[in-house]
């Protein structure tokens, strides 16, 4: 038997447990007739496995398989899958085995070497879709805020297969292929990780039918996964797929209170730095495509004791110039003089307030906000990783079981999961990703009414002086505003270029705006 080398089996292990194919290069060739929508393939699908209800009522499964590669034994493997978005692939092999995961709040992956990685990104959001869409066998995905819409007809010629693509806000893509003929699924895509899985010998499995043989395709051969035995709603743990915890002990809500202390710091540090900021605001349809995008890029002038002042300096990569980047400049120069002017009234405000708080917080004991996310949401799987090449303490963050909120505030939080990344040296947050794992209403949703799958992900960078200041932002949501209906935001924030200022306003130069043939490109 001919070996595979270390990098064709870890390439065949992610393959696998993402349970998705390489990008197809085949040309496809859409159908002259109108395709069917994305709900009627997916309808056709269930029916076709067994119907709908009988795959609604499928709380959890586990899968054991054998492996062979070149019609050798490779190894064991075992899925599992949990609802409402669970999924956790185990691979053993000669030289050791690989672990892979996810939950509602995080996915993560264990390699044969033994180290633990907590996935980010595109990466992460990814492995979170595939896990809602494995978990629930696809019925009613809309309910995790999932997009669907039928891209093409793929291999006309050999296997006609219509291709499902599902997305969510956030940016996460898969593409899944029915059959037409037998409306069961082929093959799954995936174009992050580069991978496609395909789906043979389907088979009725405790009346429901399921795909015995998967073919993992590589180029140096194919990975073949047997389908050995699955049970059914065994009451598998939810801990199951959790990331493991480090061995030693580490106390997380001790490390949140001094990171919480460390932030109102930060906070004063902030109007020390001038620092570009660019937004991308996307306009996303029901079916997951981008309609509209827009990006503007501002120089952020920091003001202590108020909001900062910013200068809008492009938009859409055409940067300001003429009539236009004139009033621009008025209108900062008359903010900052403004600023300028009253400062001394700020300051007098700032204090009142600060007075006020530490009034409160003496009373409380410690800051209210962070007090109201200890009282709401369990802390699990503390670990230790790599972060940008720094050590992070990292732990995912849900909804405290038996917890009644009290006040508005807790009943958002109390809805949260997600996962922290924490530096243990400067008690700062390094990233932090969080989502609503169920919709939140005000008002019965007559008031305002956040949808299932609301995110935000944002991460801070390490400056040379070492204070930690923001990177990176993206919020995705939807929302329902009273009776005058909502919309989605989705929205991509970044900093950059920071410059250490003493923090008074006469510190700050500003650039003259420049002329339509200073900005004018040459041909």
């Amino acid at each position: 038997m001919r070996c595979l080398s270390h990098q064709a089996v870890v390439a065949a292990v992610v393959a696998l447990l993402l349970a998705v194919n390489l990008t197809a290069t085949a040309q496809t060739t859409p159908s002259a007739r109108k395709l069917p929508s994305a709900e009627k393939i997916v309808d056709n699908y269930l029916k076709a496995i067994g119907g709908k209800k009988t795959a609604a009522a499928i709380r959890d499964a586990t899968y054991e398989y054998s492996i062979q590669v070149n019609d050798q034994p490779f190894g064991t493997a075992r899925a599992q899958t949990k609802l409402p978005a669970s999924e956790r692939w185990e691979m053993t092999f000669g030289n050791g085995q690989v672990i892979f995961a996810t939950n509602s709040g995080s996915a993560w992956e264990r390699g044969i070497d033994g180290q633990l990685r907590t996935l980010t990104g595109p990466e992460a959001a990814t492995a979170k879709l595939h896990g809602i869409l494995s978990a629930s066998r696809l019925v009613n995905t809309k309910k995790s805020n999932v997009l669907a819409r039928v891209i093409s007809i793929a291999d006309p010629a050999s296997d006609p297969a219509y291709t499902v693509e599902f997305s969510t806000r956030g940016g996460a893509r898969l593409q899944y292929y029915f059959s037409t003929k037998t409306g069961l699924l082929t093959k799954v895509i995936d174009d992050v990780r580069k991978n496609r899985t395909s789906f043979e010998d389907y088979r009725r499995e405790k009346g429901i039918l399921e795909p015995h043989k998967i073919r993992v395709s590589l180029g140096s051969g194919d990975l073949l996964l047997f389908l050995k035995s699955v049970s059914y709603d065994q009451d598998l743990a939810k801990s199951l797929f959790d990331p493991p915890a480090a061995a030693e002990t580490v106390d997380v809500i001790r490390l949140l209170r001094e990171v919480a202390r460390n932030q109102d710091v930060l906070e004063k540090r902030v109007s020390e730095y001038a620092f570009r900021q660019k937004e991308t605001d996307r306009q996303i349809t029901d079916k997951g495509v981008i309609k509209k995008e827009t990006v503007k890029v501002y120089e952020v002038y920091p003001i202590p004791n108020r909001e900062p002042v910013l200068k809008l300096i492009s938009e859409n990569g055409v940067e300001l110039s003429g009539e236009r980047a004139t009033r621009e400049e008025k209108r900062v120069l008359e903010e900052l003089e403004k600023a300028e002017r009253d400062r001394e009234k700020d300051e007098r405000e700032a204090e009142r307030k600060k007075a006020q708080l530490a009034k409160k917080n003496e009373a409380e004991q410690e800051d209210p906000e962070i007090s109201q996310f200890l009282r709401a949401c369990e802390f699990v799987s503390p670990r230790r990783e790599k972060f940008n090449g720094r050590e992070a303490i990292v732990f995912d963050f849900r909804p405290r079981p038996g917890f009644r909120p009290t006040n508005r505030s807790e009943s958002l939080i109390a809805k949260l999961v997600g996962v922290v990344w924490i530096d243990p040296v400067d008690k700062q947050v390094m990233r932090l990703e969080a989502r609503l794992s169920d919709g939140f209403k005000i008002g019965g949703g007559l008031v305002l009414s956040l949808r299932p799958g609301a995110a935000l992900a944002m991460e801070q960078t390490r400056m040379i002086e070492g204070v930690w200041l923001p990177r990176y932002a993206q919020v995705n949501l939807s929302i329902k505003i009273l009776l005058f209906g909502g919309g989605d935001l989705n929205k991509t924030i970044e900093w950059s270029d920071y410059r250490h200022f003493s923090g008074d306003v006469k510190d700050y130069k500003l650039d003259s705006p420049k002329s339509e043939a200073e900005t004018k490109k040459p041909e």
